[in-house]
Order: structure tokens, then sequence, then C-alpha cells
């Protein structure tokens, strides 16, 4: 099973992915590839595995030239494309997420330009497809923008939100990135899950209700031979 989940910040996208390496365990009696889940798409939380940047850090990476932003990203998305050699994978945001924040707040990846994400997009999905052929099931979770804000205020001071660009104005534009990429996107099958009044339990398990759908032979075999231990 190989996933993204893909959706504007606070709308749970971490939160379900850790829940779902622990359905997937639970389930299959293994989680994701060496029990990772990529999630380095939004500067500065961008170091791998573990992710473990300093505030002083995190301050040098944001310091970095447009340039050297999108030099370092590029990179990280080429190397993240190794993991769907493997049965699994589990990443956050990844190509998608980091397109959105590129173009809207770190300068680079413009229209026009050498590196133009909307290109940078196109080759990554062109490369994930020489890799595997495997349904790349992206996940777009979505809120309504009332509830973002409201949970925007409650987490602001969050560690996992420190430094996040993302204002209160900005939601619906940023909505409307993530949606112009995921219909982009053509390396497998999207669904769609709300998560404005759903605990994350429940929408748990609505995720997992629209991937059943998508199980690989692999899959259907781990769960089965996994029954009953």
């Amino acid at each position: 099973m190989k996933v993204i989940l893909a959706g504007i910040e606070y709308v749970g996208s971490t939160t379900i992915s850790r829940m779902l390496g622990d359905w997937k365990l639970k389930i299959m009696g293994e989680s994701f590839f060496m029990g990772l889940i990529h999630d380095h798409s939004k500067l500065p939380h961008t170091s791998g595995h573990p992710d473990d940047t300093t505030l002083e850090e995190q301050k040098q990476i944001l310091n970095l030239s447009p340039k050297l932003k999108e030099m370092y990203h590029r990179y990280g998305m080429y190397y993240h494309l190794h993991h769907y050699v493997q049965e699994d994978d589990l990443s956050v945001g990844f190509h998608i997420e980091e397109a959105v924040y590129a173009r809207r707040y770190y300068g680079y990846g413009l229209d026009g330009e050498q590196f133009d994400r909307n290109n940078v997009f196109v080759s990554i999905e062109n490369r994930i497809k020489q890799i595997t052929t495997d349904p790349i099931i992206t996940v777009h979770m979505v809120a309504s923008p009332d509830i973002i804000e409201s949970r925007m205020s409650v987490l602001k001071d969050h560690p996992e939100h420190t430094n996040t660009p993302l204002q209160v104005a900005d939601i619906e534009d940023v909505m409307a990135d993530y949606q112009y990429f995921i219909s982009k996107s053509d390396i497998g099958p999207v669904v769609k899950v709300d998560t404005s009044r759903d605990s994350p339990e429940e929408t748990l398990e609505k995720v997992v209700t629209l991937l059943e759908p998508y199980f690989t032979k692999t899959d259907l075999e781990r769960i089965e031979n996994y029954k009953g231990q």
C-alpha cells in the first residue's frame, strides 16, 4: 500500500499518518516500510528521520536563499523516490505540498523558472511511474476554512507548527492550491475525506474504508495471514 496524505496544514494529515501506521501494524502485522512516515515537505521540517532539527537549525534553513531552498527540497524529493521500490510507503504531502509551499511562501518554483514546480511535479510523478506500477493513493484531506482557522488559534504554539508561514487570510487560497496540484496528479486514485467534524478515530475509519478498494494483492495476503495471530 502506497499512500500520500495531502491537505492544508491543521487538517490532520500528520495525526492520521501516525494512526494509519498503527492501524497497518495491527491489521497486517507490519507497519509501513521500516516503520517510517515521510513528513518532510514543509520547510523547515525537512530533516528526515528523526525530524529533530533545533529552532536554531530551522532558522538556518529558512534563511537560505530561494535558490538553495529549491535545491534542498528538489534533492530531498528525488531521494525519497527510492522508497517506492518497496511494498509500502506513507508520505505526508510530498511533491504536492512542496509545490504549494514553494510557490506561495518560499519564492521558488514559479511559472517560467527553470525549476517551475508545475514541471518538477510532472517529473517526480513520471519517475514514480518508472519505479512502480502499484497505485499511489492520494488521500485529499479537507476541512472547512473556519475549522482550520480555529485549529490554528489553538495549535499555533505547538512544536509541529513552529515557523509555519500559513496565515488566516491565505486559508482558502492554499486549499485551492492543494486542489490544483492534486487534480494535476496522475499516479493513482484520489479519495477525499473531510476532517471538519469527525474525531481522529472516525477520520481514520473513513480513510481505511476509502483505501480498501485499492489494497494490493500483497496487502490482502498479509491481512489474511495475520488473522488470529
